[in-house]
């Protein structure tokens, strides 16, 4: 999406490092200049996330403190996150914050912005099991959210996370700590190690990389350009790398009857079905999320 030449057009800067301005006064500037180049329920979104970011403000305190003035160095903060949406960076990392499943992780560069889709998924883990002692495992982690929002409802369970990347489990283990909530984290490459708990699990989920190459054209700019390609990207043009992996990795190590959750990528949803028949596992399902695409697997071992 372009935002440069709104900024300039509207000339929205001047306006900001008036700070005598009133909140509700910037907050329309702001929403203006977005609905040039967002949807009108995009750009309100994302105006309302940057004000209640620099203001400290619930959403209806931008209409019930209207009329107050902000300090230059709320102004100056306002004209940086401004500035970083203009380069395309989501709003989430500008901020440092993502919303999932009813709770604030905090997210940067190391991470995937979590998705509305990956909601779904956790919310159909939890529907199929129950809270009970069981071993969970979470391949792939990143920021943490799909371990944590598990732990938060199946209370009795010990969870697991592995990830890569040292940075995304940095972010992982302070959203754990924030959250209250005992993860098991580990950084392991699942294509590359055996089982790090050398323990057998009850479920295994992932959220694999699973876009090719060959689409990455198709992306927006802002996922381009800021989220971490590790944890976007198959290996060259094989979606189905990590699947095949996990999946390996599932029949040695999870428990006769035990269940194996993947979001997968639209495209290959009936394929990494397939794969699973193919290994043995039953009682495979491929569920469609809201938006009507083939977006999660489960099969029982």
């Amino acid at each position: 999406m372009q935002i440069e030449n709104v900024f300039n057009r509207k000339k929205f800067f001047i306006c900001v490092l008036n700070y005598s301005m009133t909140i509700n006064s910037a907050f329309q500037n702001l929403l203006d200049s977005f609905c040039d180049s967002y949807e009108r329920d995009e750009a309100e979104m994302i105006a309302r996330i940057v004000f209640e970011d620099v203001f400290d403000l619930k959403p209806s305190s931008i209409v019930i403190d209207a009329d107050k003035d902000f300090s230059f160095e709320k102004s100056e903060r306002l004209t940086q996150i401004i500035q970083r949406l203009k380069n395309h960076e989501p709003v989430q990392y500008v901020t440092g914050k993502a919303f999932f499943y009813g709770n604030e992780f905090e997210v940067n560069s190391s991470v995937l912005i979590p998705r509305p889709e990956t909601e779904e998924l956790v919310q159909w883990i939890i529907e199929s099991t129950s809270n009970k002692k069981q071993n969970i495992l979470d391949i792939g982690t990143g920021s943490g959210c799909i371990a944590i929002s598990i732990k938060k409802i199946l209370s009795e369970a010990d969870v697991f996370a592995t990830d890569s990347s040292l940075g995304a489990l940095d972010i992982a283990k302070r959203n754990s700590e924030n959250l209250q909530q005992q993860i098991h984290f580990k950084k392991s490459d699942i294509l590359q190690s055996e089982n790090p708990f050398n323990i057998q699990f009850d479920i295994i989920v992932s959220n694999p990389p699973y876009i090719t190459e060959a689409e990455k054209s198709s992306l927006d700019k802002n996922v381009i350009q800021f989220e971490p390609h590790e944890a976007l990207f198959a290996i060259g043009d094989d979606a189905m790398i990590f699947y095949r992996k996990i999946i390996a990795f599932a029949n040695k190590f999870l428990k006769e009857g035990g269940q194996i959750f993947f979001e997968v990528n639209q495209q290959y949803g009936k394929e990494v079905v397939k794969l699973l028949n193919e290994n043995n596992f039953k009682n495979t399902k491929l569920k469609k999320d809201l938006n009507g695409n083939d977006r999660m697997v489960r099969a029982v071992k």
